[in-house]
């Protein structure tokens, strides 16, 4: 079979910023044998709804919108979180149905995990979803089959693959890119990276944005929109919550990239969000042109 085509994409004039929140608790984790096994997770203490309702009232204050990207599995149990997020305004993604990585999956238990996710997830939205981020950027490089998979399922867009090793690979494009293959095509759309110590890093996720100075940050964000690459930024609502439970047993390097300072991150959120405004991927779609 053919590669696919693809297509380098950016915006005709400065980008957005795009903001997309990851709605999954506390305990949704990959690669660990305990918290990911979802016959457990009825057993934990919930507390997205009260995290999500908080994020939503800032996000409301000033006049943000972002692309929510639900679990099968929370829409399920909390279908009244989806309609919420409908009600504010925002974009309702698909996040797959029960948090395992793409890559983990055979295509066929993709295919079926995605369409179990977007059954729950639009049977509580009342609409129809275009948007699609697998679990942990599982989603490796545009050759990736699963892409094949979402453009046949309909998806307009995709928002899993980075260029930062060893999530994605060096050479995947930094900004914007339509995937064509057979006929059918989708627009990927990556996080914000930015270089440091010889290497191109992750910037645009929750762990960076915690740890990196925030002109760091800014510094990268202004590169990439000035040069028409949308700004893309991922939040978790646990992120939000310091006081979530310990998670006790959890492996050292999941534990860090978990909880490390996280009680710095609402202060810079409400710093980074009074700076400009954020807007979901369904808005930057129409702008993007051939680069």
């Amino acid at each position: 079979m053919p590669p696919p085509v693809v297509t380098l994409l950016r915006t005709p004039g400065p980008a957005p910023r795009v903001l997309t929140i990851d709605a999954e608790d506390w305990f949704h984790v990959c690669g660990e044998d305990y918290y990911s096994d979802w016959r457990r997770w009825d057993s934990f203490p919930s507390r997205i709804e009260t995290t999500l309702h908080r994020l939503f009232d800032l996000l409301e204050e000033g006049g943000h919108r972002a692309t929510v990207f639900f679990l099968g599995w929370v829409a399920r149990r909390r279908p009244e979180l989806v309609r919420e997020a409908v009600k504010r305004g925002h974009e309702i993604g698909v996040h797959g149905d029960r948090h395992r990585r793409a890559d983990d999956m055979t295509i066929e238990e993709f295919r079926e995990d995605v369409r179990r996710a977007r059954a729950a997830i639009e049977d509580a939205a009342g609409s129809r979803c275009s948007a699609h981020r697998a679990a942990e950027w599982s989603i490796r490089h545009p050759a990736d089959p699963a892409l094949r998979v979402l453009s046949e399922e309909g998806f307009a867009c995709d928002a899993s693959a980075t260029p930062v090793p060893p999530l994605g690979r060096a050479d995947n494009p930094l900004g914007p890119y339509r995937v064509e293959e057979n006929g059918a095509g989708i627009v990927e759309i990556p996080p914000l990276t930015g270089r440091g110590f010889g290497r191109r890093l992750p910037v645009g996720g929750g762990w960076p944005f915690r740890t990196l100075p925030e002109e760091r940050v800014a510094s990268a964000e202004r590169a990439y929109r000035s040069s028409g690459l949308p700004a893309v930024f991922t939040f978790h609502p646990w992120e939000f919550d310091p006081e979530h439970p310990r998670m006790v047993g959890l492996p050292p390097l999941l534990r860090t990239v978990h909880f490390f300072k996280l009680g710095v991150l609402p202060d810079r959120f409400h710093r980074w969000l009074a700076r400009d405004r954020s807007v979901a991927l369904e808005d930057v779609l129409p702008s993007l042109d051939t680069a």
